[in-house]
């Protein structure tokens, strides 16, 4: 939950796939987050782990994806996590390959994402999208 309880208004970016993501800050590093209410947990991509500066927690399982078939994936501790100038504060990310995401968002010649804040997210902080101005408020 965030460190002070003033309202707080995130501004998105519409992608060219017609997505919404944010910029965002998870171990004082750059981030770029989808925002997905379908995606159960947030996800980090496995290949970004060493650039956040994410450790393992647990063993691997296999998740559910964006596609039909499981993929391996695993705990990470919780993060510090800043939501464009608005300091959230320790947040968990599941580690899972999202090579199979970024390259259809390529293909689609939108940008590659770090990763994605999900309903986990935004059920906690009660998130509500604005698509008339592309905002999360929290």
């Amino acid at each position: 939950m965030f460190k002070n309880s003033s309202p707080k208004q995130i501004q998105l970016k519409v992608t060219k796939t017609r997505h919404l993501v944010c910029r965002a800050r998870i171990n004082g590093l750059k981030a770029v987050l989808l925002i997905d209410t379908g995606a159960s947990n947030s996800c980090i991509a496995l290949s970004e782990k060493e650039k956040f500066n994410i450790k393992e927690k647990g063993n691997p399982f296999k998740a559910s994806g964006a596609g039909k078939d499981k993929v391996e994936a695993v705990l990470g501790h919780k993060c510090n996590l800043i939501l464009g100038r608005h300091t959230v504060g320790k947040h968990p990310f599941v580690l899972l390959d999202m090579q199979h995401i970024n390259t259809t968002l390529m293909h689609e010649n939108a940008k590659p994402i770090d990763g994605i804040l999900g309903a986990d997210f935004l059920k906690k902080n009660r998130a509500l999208i604005n698509y008339g101005n592309n905002t999360l408020n929290l």
